[in-house]
């Protein structure tokens, strides 16, 4: 697993579109099979994920969207500390891209209230909200 965690990564970290897709899908089935190995890294993890939400490509930006989705349905209150980044870019996809990505950025933030402590998620929502 922990080695799987480092492929996806490195995936995560290519040029080429289908790589990252790859490394997308990896992450998540990690989330659902070995998520004690994703808390090890789990900044990382959010970071490249999150950062494959604004990508150009509105296939690799929904596999980023719904790889957030399961994160935050598998570590929950774990996922505390990642709140405002991921709320931030969720909230930017709302209102400039395909419907289909904003319908997806919709979801993971209805998963996020679910799952993260609630004020948390209401912090972060009313913050960036505001902006």
């Amino acid at each position: 697993p922990q080695q799987s965690l480092l492929e996806a990564l490195s995936l995560l970290g290519s040029d080429d579109w289908e790589q990252k897709e790859k490394g997308l899908f990896s992450i998540k089935d990690l989330a659902g099979s070995h998520s004690e190995v994703l808390l090890c890294s789990l900044r990382d993890v959010c970071l490249a994920v999150t950062s494959e939400v604004t990508n150009l490509r509105s296939k690799v930006s929904y596999s980023a969207i719904v790889t957030l989705g399961e994160l935050f349905a598998t570590l929950k209150k774990d996922m505390d500390s990642e709140v405002d980044e991921v709320v931030r870019v969720l909230l930017q996809m709302l209102s400039n891209s395909p419907e289909f990505v904003q319908r997806a950025a919709s979801q993971t933030l209805g998963v996020m209230v679910e799952n993260v402590t609630p004020a948390r998620a209401m912090t972060a929502l009313m913050d960036m909200g505001v902006k």
